[in-house]
């Protein structure tokens, strides 16, 4: 052998990173020089080469120095040998002649088998040996594409994590499919199906092998315009994409957001006041006030009452509902809290008799009308008459003392702050709603604290009559007349 024939040819070389150690760069080169000398200078495959592909077991002494070799190299420098392996038959199948499409097969499958055989003995791991398998494959149908590989490539798609599943999908579409001709005969497409089996594998929603919003985004961001030659994989791609729905979009307040509260939302900016929307429906990041939801076009619609209601429901963030502009601000509070305070009192309803009532929920719903009427972002008047005529369907009385403590907490402490001279009438008619049957005012306790409920509706009239001009003399007062004072006392 010549000194020409050892030395690589000066075209066919691969220049390696000069990050890499002198040693590794030179083992590197003496396995392409290995692979080159196996393939080229084989003097039996040249002789044989018009007949058969068949390379036979010429590749046993190389399978076990290669493992060998890469048996004592770290991982960053396994997966630089294997990028290497890649380049060197891509070099060679550029080269698009007659004589060398046979070669660049047979480059093909020398590397194949290295690969193989070195995940065979567990020397490199099953994602770096099909990520080299895929890359080895030419799409640009030059040459056969090796339907076992293929077969073998989507066995190992299960045996591999969710990341290896990442980037093995990424170098379908984005580096291989894109090198498929715009145009194909029907024998080259059936030679892809192996192909298009394996992207229906990981795309699969059943098996479960990404989750669904990195498929999504992977899919959505790298299909080539070649993968539309394939009809079960365009309608599985356009299923995935027109009812894909989201089991946790982070920037997205979704399902039941009071578990997962307001200023921990991962889109929420606590130093600014402003929601950061960056997710898939987002043309181009952009931001809103925290008052609002993320946009979305669903919260258009009426369903979007649920969406609100639930993260009003939630005893932190109340405070990042104030709005920037109250004049442009529209809102649906008033229904919203009458909802939760019925809902309240309906389960006040189910307690068993002499237990007592849960303070905690009463508590918040109190804290969410005050905040809501003092940001006027509620209306008294019509909050009150959503609730009188919620009260008037359901006709729940047990906790209608929690209720009234309400109006007395507006009454007492919001007067200089909203115009409860609107609200007056409704105060009286939610009541009488209340109190429409014969009620016996009596009450006994060891703790003047413990009476304080059963007081509220008693202070809210004395307040009004204090507070609101001409009440007294109004007929409102005159239904009141019985309540005296005068007889109540702590035992």
């Amino acid at each position: 052998m010549t000194e020409k024939d050892k030395a690589p040819n000066p075209e066919d070389v691969i220049e390696m990173d000069d990050s890499f150690s002198p040693q590794f760069v030179q083992e590197v080169n003496r396995v392409k020089s290995q692979i080159k000398n196996l393939i080229e200078n084989n003097t039996t495959l040249r002789f044989f080469k018009p007949l058969t592909s068949n390379l036979g077991d010429v590749t046993a002494i190389l399978r076990i120095s290669f493992n060998n070799m890469m048996s004592k190299m770290e991982e960053k420098e396994k997966q630089s040998l294997v990028k290497e392996l890649i380049k060197l038959v891509h070099h060679v199948a550029e080269k698009n002649t007659q004589d060398k499409v046979f070669i660049a097969a047979s480059y093909e499958r020398v590397v194949d088998e290295l690969l193989r055989y070195a995940n065979q003995k567990e020397v490199i791991s099953t994602t770096l040996c099909v990520e080299g398998l895929i890359m080895t494959s030419d799409f640009r149908m030059c040459s056969r594409i090796d339907q076992e590989k293929w077969k073998f490539i989507k066995e190992c798609i299960p045996k591999i994590d969710y990341k290896g599943i990442r980037t093995i999908i990424r170098y379908i579409l984005e580096s291989q499919l894109r090198r498929l001709p715009y145009q194909l005969p029907p024998e080259k497409v059936n030679e892809l199906r192996r192909v298009e089996d394996v992207l229906l594998k990981i795309v699969d929603r059943d098996l479960n092998l990404m989750p669904p919003l990195i498929t999504l985004s992977e899919v959505m961001r790298g299909t080539p315009k070649q993968a539309h030659m394939f009809p079960r994989l365009t309608e599985k791609l356009a299923n995935l994409s027109s009812h894909f729905r989201p089991i946790a979009d982070l920037t997205h307040v979704c399902g039941r957001p009071f578990i997962y509260p307001i200023p921990f939302h991962p889109a929420f900016h606590p130093p600014t006041s402003y929601w950061e929307d960056f997710g898939m429906n987002a043309q181009s990041p952009y931001t809103q006030s925290h008052h609002m939801l993320p946009y979305r076009p669903q919260h258009k619609a009426a369903s979007c009452l649920y969406t609100f209601y639930m993260i009003l429901r939630q005893p932190l963030g109340k405070d990042s509902l104030n709005p920037t502009n109250r004049n442009k601000t529209k809102t649906h509070w008033e229904p919203l809290l009458s909802v939760m305070i019925v809902e309240a009192m309906a389960e006040t309803e189910a307690l068993p008799e002499g237990k007592q009532i849960p303070r905690y929920q009463w508590d918040n719903i109190t804290n969410l009308v005050m905040y809501g009427m003092s940001h006027l972002l509620v209306n008294p008047k019509n909050f009150f008459h959503y609730l009188k005529g919620l009260i008037n369907q359901c006709k729940y009385t047990r906790a209608r003392d929690e209720v009234m403590w309400i109006v007395f907490q507006v009454v007492s402490s919001l007067h200089k702050m909203i115009k409860i001279e609107d609200a007056v009438q409704e105060i009286v008619n939610l009541y009488n709603e209340l109190f429409s049957d014969e009620f016996s005012w009596h009450g006994a306790s060891d703790h003047p604290a413990r009476m304080a409920r059963f007081l509220a509706a008693a202070s809210t009239w004395m307040l009004l009559e204090k507070d609101v001009r001409h009440f007294r003399n109004s007929e409102f007062f005159k239904i009141f007349e019985n309540l005296s004072f005068g007889s109540l006392a702590f035992v």
